[in-house]
């Protein structure tokens, strides 16, 4: 977990394998300039943007925990105290309760300090601090008057926060994981900013970029 110390042995992120869901179809995938993941299908050459595709997984999965109850965390073993801004302490208590739904168990420590038991788990090299900042901070001055719209914002922010970057390494497990989440998505081929999160180049685009046509 990076600067936030150790943590108790974790339930499963969206990179370990959680269900008995058959593999067998799912194509090889090579990462590209630490950004893309690729395969080849029978039409042409696909790319998925990782960051994206983990964010719209993140998203489904954290709308899904404010309908069903609550996010899988993990335990620190050792609390992590942060001293907030004024503006992400107003951000923290007007979204206590959501973000303990998504993972995140905080505790008063006085003044502006919160103290952090437990945190999600999206993936191994998860910085839960930066996460918890940044989103504070892109939360700060949130006056969303619908509760569910305020709830979508709140699920779109740590999504994007917490997701896997652009640049980060990953395994072919982690690849073959994230893409079967992915595909079992409601809407696997946008993020929550609406950007593409898979483009197809066909063979005839190829071919005509190379003068074969």
């Amino acid at each position: 977990l990076g600067e936030i110390g150790e943590a108790v042995p974790a339930t499963p992120s969206t990179f370990e394998s959680r269900e008995a869901e058959d593999e067998s179809d799912v194509p090889t995938l090579t990462q590209f300039h630490r950004t893309y993941m690729t395969f080849e299908a029978e039409g042409g050459l696909v790319l998925i943007d990782q960051h994206s595709a983990h964010e719209r997984v993140l998203f489904e999965r954290f709308m899904d925990a404010f309908e069903g109850g609550s996010s899988p965390s993990q335990r620190l073993l050792f609390p992590l105290t942060l001293t907030l801004t004024p503006a992400e302490s107003e951000a923290l208590e007007s979204h206590r309760d959501a973000l303990g739904t998504l993972g995140f168990e905080l505790g008063e420590f006085g003044g502006q300090a919160v103290i952090v038991h437990a945190v999600p788990n999206p993936h191994p090299r998860f910085d839960a601090e930066r996460c918890l900042r940044e989103s504070l901070a892109a939360l700060a001055g949130d006056r969303a008057a619908a509760a569910a719209s305020k709830v979508q914002h709140l699920a779109a922010t740590v999504a994007c926060k917490a997701a896997i970057k652009g640049g980060d390494p990953m395994s072919p497990q982690e690849m073959r994981a994230l893409f079967v989440a992915l595909r079992a998505c409601t809407l696997p081929a946008h993020d929550v900013h609406g950007r593409q999160t898979i483009v197809q180049l066909s063979w005839d685009e190829l071919e005509r970029r190379f003068g074969r046509r």
